[in-house]
Order: structure tokens, then C-alpha cells, then sequence
């Protein structure tokens, strides 16, 4: 092998990426495990902790890390489709799953804001959107936050197929979200060492005041309910 065809260790994803990516998989598996057993305190502190990863996510993607940016692999139709039919490796996310992201963002978004204005049957803490909406609003979005699991679950599945098919067919995208180093040939276009990447630290700080700034809104009520 020649020294300009030397397959090296190539930085892609930040610390930030990847913990949001891994805990968005532990807070959903929660969230719908206490859901669905009537563990009303830790679900709406699950889904507070979510939000503040979903909002931190949406700014660290215009502000974070090269690959974080949704600049970077933001795509067309077209190219998402042509990807499907023609799947190569490629650095970052591809084209075809900028669109399950932006589908898994919002229907997060979707489940949490409705989650916010959905009345508690247990009484021990309404959504705080209910005391500001009619009841037909609070009974609209506790119907879409129902519907919704079920079609977010629904969606993470397929998320998880392609993931898995794609890393045993195609690249190893599982492995690189968990390194956040790729492998690839230097000779390969756009496999140079990525610059640009942003101090995680700056997600984190995001994360933790908002998490603050929930926990003196809302959660602070809930702790005496664990």
C-alpha cells in the first residue's frame, strides 16, 4: 500500500454528539418505561432532562463542532434518495439521515411540548401548559402525546435498522458514534483530520442551565414525589 493510500484514525464526532446521541436512548427507554407505569415524578423529570439535551442539540447546530453543524449535512431530497440507492461511507452524518434527524427531533419536540400541557389523571402535577388552555387544548395534546409515542417508537426502530444494516453492509457508524473516530483512506475525498471542532464543554455548560433554570421552574415541586 502506497503512503498516500494509508488508512488512518480520523476525528468526527465531539464528546457532545455522542452524549447527547447515547442519552437520548436512555431518556426515551425511560421516559416511556415510567409512562407506562405511572411513575408521574420521574417521567416529567426524565422529559425535562430530555428537553434540555433536545434544545442544547438544536443550538450546538448552528454553533458547535463542523459534523454537529446542520449546515454540514444538510441535504436535498434528491441526494437522500440517490444515498439510499447508492449507499457509500462517508464522514459525518449522510445524506439520508438528515432527514430521520430532523423527523426524530421533532417528534421528541412534539412529545415533550405536548407532555407540558397534558393533565394528570394521578393529580400529582399537570403539564404546566394546562392552567393556560382550554380543555380542549389540554385534551388535543394529551391525544397527540399518546398517538405520538407510537409513532416516535416507531421511527427509532427504523432508526435502528438502518443503523445496524448500514454498519454491517456499508460503514461502521455505530462504532464511530461511540469513538467518534472514523477510519477511512486519506486519498478519499473529505477524510482529512476535521478542523473546527468546539470544546464540548460549551454543550455541557448549555445543558446545565437549562437544566438549572427547568428544575427551579418546574422540577424542584416533583423531587419530593421520587
Amino acid at each position: 500500500m502506497s503512503q498516500n493510500n494509508v488508512v488512518k484514525k480520523v476525528p468526527v464526532w465531539d464528546l457532545a454528539i455522542r452524549v447527547f446521541h447515547w442519552s437520548q436512548v436512555l431518556l426515551i427507554a425511560g421516559l416511556w418505561y415510567t409512562g407506562e407505569e405511572g411513575y408521574i415524578a420521574q417521567h416529567q423529570l426524565l422529559a425535562y432532562t430530555l428537553l434540555a439535551l433536545v434544545i442544547s442539540r438544536i443550538i450546538w447546530a448552528f454553533i458547535g463542532s463542523k459534523h454537529a453543524r446542520v449546515a454540514s449535512f444538510a441535504a436535498s431530497p434528491k441526494q437522500a434518495i440517490g444515498y439510499l440507492f447508492k449507499p457509500t461511507a462517508k464522514l459525518g452524518h449522510n445524506p439520508a439521515s438528515f432527514y430521520m434527524i430532523i423527523l426524530l427531533i421533532i417528534l421528541t419536540l412534539v412529545q415533550l411540548i405536548t407532555g407540558l400541557a397534558t393533565f394528570d389523571n394521578s393529580y400529582l402535577s399537570d403539564g404546566p401548559l394546562v392552567a393556560y388552555l382550554s380543555s380542549d387544548l389540554v385534551d388535543l395534546a394529551s391525544s397527540i402525546h399518546s398517538i405520538n409515542i407510537t409513532i416516535l417508537l416507531a421511527a427509532i426502530a427504523v432508526h435502528v435498522i438502518a443503523a445496524v444494516w448500514h454498519s454491517l453492509r456499508v460503514h461502521n457508524v455505530i462504532a464511530v458514534m461511540i469513538t467518534g473516530k472514523d477510519t477511512l483512506s486519506k486519498n478519499d475525498a473529505g477524510s482529512e483530520p476535521v478542523s473546527g471542532f468546539v470544546h464540548s464543554g460549551w454543550f455541557f455548560l448549555i445543558v446545565v442551565v437549562l437544566l438549572v433554570g427547568f428544575y427551579f421552574w418546574q422540577g424542584q415541586s416533583l423531587v419530593g414525589y421520587l
